[in-house]
């Protein structure tokens, strides 16, 4: 594999920064509110460099969650990749589903994507690859480990159990901003362990 040079390395830095600029700003403030000049002063950038990298705040705020999504998902599909028979996979699903508590910024983020492709239908295309990219287990051999090897054949009882995970996190962590006290994250690592025991039973 060739090694990048300078220039590739300062791009992707550049890169790397602004987008976890764009993290911020787009979870303090919002798509709508966010603006590119706030986002290049925390990127430590200047506006230009934003444009030199993203066509405009739709492209920068779409390849953000592209990028977050397929840092999470890669991170779980290599973990699950390790494991030998479905016990292991279910075990390592369920460690990575009730982990997600201690990352306050992607249920926002997720909510502000949603929001935006709502509000943005004109977007379909780029926003279907990305809500397609976010489900997790769709490699098949990894399905089949999740479901029992006979389950070589996905069913919507299956696909509908995977993608009620996510919005269920997500509410709870949302929620907890309002009642800490009550959901703590201790309880939440204990409820979100509970649903997933019963979305994803054991044994079939």
């Amino acid at each position: 594999m060739q090694m990048p040079n300078k220039q590739q390395l300062r791009t992707r830095e550049t890169q790397a920064r602004l987008l976890n600029a764009a993290e911020e700003v787009f979870v303090r403030d919002g798509y709508e509110a966010a603006q590119l000049d706030a986002i290049a002063a925390s990127a430590g950038r200047s506006k230009g460099a934003v444009y030199t990298h993203f066509k405009s705040k739709e492209d920068l705020f779409l390849a953000l969650f592209e990028h977050r999504t397929r840092s999470t998902i890669d991170g779980l599909m290599s973990s699950l990749r390790k494991c030998a028979n479905r016990e292991q996979s279910l075990k390592v699903f369920r460690e990575f589903y009730v982990g997600l508590v201690h990352d306050k910024a992607w249920p926002i983020l997720t909510l502000e994507f949603k929001l935006f492709a709502l509000r943005h239908p004109e977007s379909k295309e780029r926003l279907r690859r990305a809500f397609e990219m976010s489900k997790p287990a769709q490699d098949d051999a990894i399905y089949g480990q999740m479901f029992g090897r006979s389950a070589r054949i996905r069913t919507a009882d299956n696909d509908a159990m995977l993608l009620a995970l996510g919005p269920v996190v997500s509410g709870l962590i949302l929620e907890s901003n309002f009642e800490p006290e009550i959901l703590s994250e201790k309880s939440l690592r204990r409820i979100l362990g509970r649903i997933f025991d019963a979305l994803v039973p054991p044994r079939r």
